[in-house]
């Protein structure tokens, strides 16, 4: 029997079933696609990052002086080194200065 030569439902049922077997292949492509591990890898750190970002955002939205005051404490302990260097370099030359300004003069001197 040729294709011409069957009944109307088996012709019919033949057909649901090529498109059942497209339906079918078609989401065990999808499937591999989604279990691939690189995409799996990217879709957790995506989901990971996005609520780090929405969590950082609530947090900062409700305690806006505590994340503020702990960013600039963080700034000043990553700059501690050239602002002691400032500092430093700063007092030693107005204590220098200060030594030299204090000295008696013999001329003007009392004795």
């Amino acid at each position: 029997m040729s294709d011409g030569q069957l009944p109307v439902s088996l012709l019919e049922a033949r057909a649901r079933s090529q498109s059942a077997r497209q339906r079918l292949f078609g989401t065990l492509d999808e499937m591999q696609g989604r279990l691939n591990p690189v995409t799996l890898a990217q879709d957790a750190v995506e989901n990971v990052a996005g609520r780090l970002v929405r969590d950082g955002v609530q947090a900062v939205r409700a305690r806006p002086k505590a994340i503020a005051a702990a960013a600039g404490l963080a700034v000043l302990f990553m700059a501690r080194k050239p602002l002691a260097r400032l500092l430093w370099t700063g007092t030693k030359r107005a204590t220098a200065a200060g030594a030299k300004s204090l000295k008696r003069s013999k001329k003007g001197s009392s004795k």
